[in-house]
């Protein structure tokens, strides 16, 4: 507009006649001033609304890094990062789509009404334009869903979309998950300038999402010394092992964020295993029964001797056995063996519900440390059952002797022959020693008082008689 009202005035000036037609031929020259003037303000308007709307735009990025920056956990950073994403590109409907290990493993979204999502039924599983994403992390902005080759459409009930920006969130050198934004309000697609928006509040949710990550490692590791503290003390004290066995197993299912947790033992049998402490809905109905080495997760950890994770227990050909047993209700399952001086005393599992998340590096090493705990209970709880035998040992053999010594002693007084009550007298000697030599020995295995000594035997025999 300002270069047409230029080219007239500079026609006035040098007296080129305008086309009768021309719908400013007839104005003066201070109304085609005026003319170019709306026309320079009208411009200079429109470039404010764009440079308010920018501002509008970077003061709800900043407001975004704020929400995310400020939270704590991570469930409610991937929560600001959603409704902040959706905001800013003014976006119907927005979700994160969490990646681990290739795969879609938790999706957090909104937008979209409550009654529609109990109607669609089950989250993404990341496949179609969204496996797109997963196996191929790099911003993906379409105009229409339906165009790309990857979509394979949308479940019943969904609602439509067409418009979609996609945008990966890294953390550290690895891909977190990716930003979905669909169906652009006020407009057929997103623009660049919203795609530059989104990349830049997911570099801000990445650094957030590591720092809750860390956040909440601490955490877990703070509650877990605490909780070995516990049982450290309680085995020191003296507490019953089996006791402890139990609360480790209590402590390993809430760390590790587990539906169920067990401990199995070696038995008599060497192709089956005991399993006698249990926690979770489907563990404790299996508690005291029987585990089979071949087929199970606990076997085929007790075989390999470290540690094992089994993805789907239902579905994994080394675990047939545990798929007859579950029901369909056990997910991820990690065993790991509890190794003692004599080899292996038992098995630790954890397991999930089917759909969960997968367990992490950190709950790797934190049951790890649960069986090292678990296998010194256990060892204990052997060598606390050993103690109790030498007691027997002691109470009923040694009871048993003095006895037969009191006996012999009685025979040789009431013998008149010196050669009978010679040797009599021989074999209550050899009864003392033996007394002797089990008392040392119980008193070696377990003593009772400090430099207590066992100085007991059996009386001599009365001279007069």
């Amino acid at each position: 507009m300002i270069a047409v009202s230029d080219d007239l005035t500079s026609r006035r000036q040098v007296g080129v006649p305008l086309p009768a037609d021309d719908p400013v031929a007839d104005m003066t020259f201070s109304q085609v001033a005026r003319l170019e003037l709306d026309e320079l303000l009208e411009q200079l308007m429109a470039r404010a609304r764009d440079v308010q709307d920018a501002q509008g735009r970077l003061r709800g990025l900043l407001h975004a890094y704020l929400a995310v920056a400020r939270a704590e956990d991570l469930d409610t950073v991937l929560r600001h990062v959603v409704e902040a994403a959706r905001e800013l590109v003014n976006a119907g409907y927005a979700a994160l789509g969490v990646v681990s290990r290739g795969h879609l493993v938790r999706f957090v979204h909104t937008g979209m009404d409550p009654d529609v999502v109990t109607q669609v039924g089950h989250l993404p599983q990341g496949k179609g334009l969204l496996g797109v994403l997963v196996e191929h992390p790099q911003t993906l902005r379409l105009r229409d869903i339906a165009e790309h080759v990857a979509s394979v459409g949308f479940p019943e009930h969904h609602p439509p979309m067409r418009s979609f920006l996609g945008v990966p969130i890294r953390v550290a050198d690895r891909v977190f998950g990716n930003l979905y934004l669909t169906e652009k309000q006020g407009a057929d697609e997103f623009t660049s300038d919203d795609e530059q928006l989104v990349q830049a509040l997911a570099a801000a949710a990445a650094a957030a999402i590591e720092n809750a990550t860390l956040l909440a490692e601490s955490r877990r590791r703070h509650t877990w010394q605490t909780a070995m503290v516990e049982v450290s003390t309680g085995l020191l004290a003296g507490t019953d092992a089996d006791n402890v066995l139990r609360q480790l197993v209590h402590h390993a299912r809430e760390i590790l964020d587990g539906d169920g947790a067990g401990v199995a033992v070696p038995t008599d049998d060497p192709q089956t295993l005991r399993l006698v402490v249990a926690e979770g809905s489907e563990y404790q109905r299996w508690e005291g029964q029987l585990i089979p080495v071949d087929g199970s997760v606990s076997g085929t950890a007790m075989t390999a001797g470290h540690l094992v994770m089994v993805g789907d227990p239902l579905s994994d050909p080394r675990t047939p056995a545990a798929a007859e047993r579950a029901n369909g209700l056990i997910g991820e399952t990690v065993a790991v063996p509890l190794l003692g001086d004599g080899g292996v005393n038992g098995v630790l599992t954890v397991s999930r519900r089917p759909g969960d998340e997968p367990f992490d590096h950190l709950d790797l090493d934190l049951i790890t440390a649960v069986a090292a705990h678990a296998g010194l209970a256990i060892q204990l709880s052997q060598v606390r059952r050993d103690n109790e035998q030498l007691q027997d040992l002691r109470h009923r053999v040694i009871h048993r002797l003095f006895s037969h010594g009191l006996a012999l002693q009685g025979t040789a007084s009431r013998s008149t022959n010196p050669q009978t009550r010679t040797a009599i007298q021989t074999q209550i000697n050899e009864v003392d020693a033996i007394i002797h030599d089990i008392r040392t020995a119980v008193f070696a295995l377990n003593p009772t008082r400090p430099n207590q000594t066992p100085t007991e035997h059996m009386p001599d025999p009365d001279p007069t008689a």
